[in-house]
């Protein structure tokens, strides 16, 4: 399946924030990665957009952290800090795109992983309307705290199953989640997803989910891109 990529800048509070929007052709939905894209984050995510765009995904992976950010070793670590940020970023992110005709059509989905888990779920309660999937891969997504009961989207929360520490969190998440939901167990999996044959499992999961979703909402939403911006 032939995708299209491009570089894109999202301009937010004063700051550009780059990015990489790849779209398959007859592409039947988005997702917009809130992922720290780098180490580990990095090698997640290359396995995680692969098996999207094998689902006719797109993708926008976006670095949700300026240059003076990424310095700031402690950014994504302080407990509670930075969700509301991130999630503001999101849902920037995503009027972005619904700006964009070639676009416009298509469902959006968010897929968190570290502090993004957290975020995805906030911006979602910011913007009931504004996606139509959630999937926290891992990360914390109990940050979120007391957004997650106003969260309206489905979500599905994926845990690795080798972590107690991890699993019971996800599970007090999803305890408190009150739009459709489920809580996958990833079999193998440590904290991170590090292992290559749970992550490509997982990402499997995500790409069903939300291939589900859209298909639920989208109609005809389902087009030929170009890889051209559109003119607004």
């Amino acid at each position: 399946m032939r995708v299209h990529d491009r570089d894109v800048e999202i301009g937010v509070a004063g700051r550009l924030l780059r990015g990489r929007l790849s779209v398959p052709e007859r592409a039947s939905g988005l997702v917009l990665l809130a992922t720290d894209g780098v180490g580990q984050d990095s090698h997640r995510s290359s396995h995680v957009v692969r098996v999207l765009h094998d689902s006719a995904l797109g993708t926008l992976s976006l670095e949700l952290r300026t240059a003076e950010e990424e310095l700031a070793q402690e950014w994504t670590l302080r407990e509670g800090s930075n969700v509301e940020l991130v999630a503001h970023r999101l849902e920037v992110a995503r009027d972005w795109l619904q700006r964009d005709e070639s676009l416009s059509l298509l469902p959006v989905g968010y897929l968190g992983s570290g502090l993004g888990a957290a975020a995805a779920l906030v911006a979602a309660a910011h913007q009931p309307r504004g996606v139509q999937a959630i999937v926290t891969f891992g990360g914390r997504p109990d940050m979120a705290g007391e957004f997650v009961s106003d969260v309206r989207v489905p979500t599905l929360l994926l845990a690795p199953a080798e972590d107690a520490d991890r699993v019971a969190l996800h599970r007090r998440v999803f305890d408190s989640l009150r739009a459709r939901k489920a809580l996958q167990l990833v079999e193998g999996a440590t904290r991170g997803f590090p292992e290559t044959a749970p992550l490509v499992a997982a990402a499997r999961m995500a790409a069903a989910w939300f291939s589900d979703c859209f298909r639920a909402v989208a109609g005809p939403g389902v087009l030929e891109w170009t890889g051209e911006p559109s003119t607004p």
